[in-house]
């Protein structure tokens, strides 16, 4: 997707550190944070779960829900993006949220916006890192950007997203992520409680029922 707002540049803030710490635990536990390379066709999957979820508002409030929500976070901005680039993650006119990020915490299949050589904000996904940068490429395209996403030209990453229409393939891929999840979930429980005492395995598990600890 790209944008249309003028005068797009890249932004930093105070926030930028707390970012980084939870895109570090988020990306963590998603057990992606060695990840260095992927392909959008091969790894769509992976590439949704990274995603934010876009949320379903009124069809001509997607940029004021963004905005809104940008107003509560430092350093952030909101942008209405066009272009099915990006499809079927977000729709044409999906706004979405961008949160300042530091060059070093940037991973393979994020969505992110960064500002090409002609100037326009473009929202693609991170696929390969290379010795001058990033390549990043519109889910829905064939082809790489022509532009590598660097720390000059990186304006953060889409932490929040508002649509009035979502599409049938992204929920279908995010519902078959959720249950792996679930499965891998529940086979690390299963061998964290094999590994323990038959006493400390209790307890975790009413520890995990009541979320006590």
């Amino acid at each position: 997707m790209k944008f249309t707002a003028p005068a797009l540049q890249p932004r930093t803030s105070s926030g930028v550190s707390r970012l980084a710490v939870a895109l570090t635990l988020a990306f963590g536990a998603l057990g992606l944070g060695g990840c260095t390379s992927l392909s959008v066709q091969r790894d769509i999957e992976t590439i949704v779960t990274m995603a934010p979820e876009p949320v379903m508002v009124k069809q001509g409030q997607e940029f004021r829900a963004a905005e809104a929500a940008a107003q509560h976070l430092a350093g952030a901005q909101a942008f209405r993006g066009v272009g099915d680039s990006m499809e079927p993650l977000y729709v044409s006119g999906t706004a979405i949220v961008v949160m300042p990020c530091e060059y070093s915490q940037l991973r393979a299949g994020m969505s992110v916006v960064y500002v090409n050589h002609n100037g326009r904000g473009v929202a693609h996904v991170l696929t390969n890192e290379m010795p001058g940068g990033w390549i990043a490429q519109g889910v829905n395209n064939r082809d790489e950007d022509p532009d590598l996403v660097t720390a000059n030209n990186l304006v953060g990453v889409i932490t929040q997203a508002y649509a009035s229409a979502d599409t049938p393939m992204r929920r279908e891929i995010a519902s078959r992520a959720a249950l792996k999840a679930t499965g891998r979930l529940g086979a690390a429980r299963t061998q964290l409680a094999l590994n323990l005492p038959k006493a400390a395995a209790a307890d975790m598990v009413v520890a995990l029922q009541d979320g006590t600890r």
